[in-house]
């Protein structure tokens, strides 16, 4: 009920789209309980689209994933702030999805690979949704060391924005 009501959807070709739907689904829900006890296992099998390793441009692409999810869990938010209380754990939320992009940075062992990752991180914004939405002093360290990381890392001779149309190869 609440779902249509809503009209709650995934998104058509974004992985890991269960982020955002559960979160616009506890957002409208009237009454939620959070329990650590586990109520389902997941089951990834060998041939998973969650455990390929990916290098190069896959990695690439599939990196702009979370840094849309940022940008959707951002914009819930923003949605539904004069609606519910936005607690301090669903603007945390981004930072971790967007620290997930940054240690997918720090595995990438083509540098020109690494170098689109991190100019995409300083183009699509991310980077300020990633200190933006720090709650607590632990995350904040972690936001703090990774952007500093990012910033040391980036490819100085040329502007973020030049590389990103790169990675894209437009002119």
């Amino acid at each position: 009920d609440v779902i249509v009501k809503n009209n709650i959807k995934f998104i058509a070709g974004l992985h890991h789209q269960d982020i955002v739907w559960t979160t616009e689904f506890m957002f409208n829900a009237l009454r939620a309980r959070y329990t650590e006890q586990s109520l389902y296992k997941y089951y990834l099998h060998n041939t998973s689209v969650s455990r390929l390793h990916r290098q190069g441009n896959k990695n690439l692409n599939y990196q702009r994933h979370y840094i849309k999810i940022t940008r959707l869990l951002e914009k819930l938010n923003r949605n539904y702030a004069d609606k519910i209380t936005i607690y301090p754990e669903f603007h945390q939320q981004i930072t971790y999805e967007a620290l997930r992009v940054c240690h997918a940075v720090r595995k990438e062992p083509d540098i020109l690979t690494r170098q689109r990752m991190i100019a995409e991180i300083f183009t699509s914004g991310m980077y300020k949704r990633l200190i933006t939405n720090v709650r607590s002093v632990k995350v904040g360290y972690q936001a703090l060391l990774w952007s500093f990381r990012l910033w040391q890392w980036r490819d100085k001779t040329r502007s973020h924005h030049r590389i990103t149309r790169s990675a894209f190869n437009l002119r």
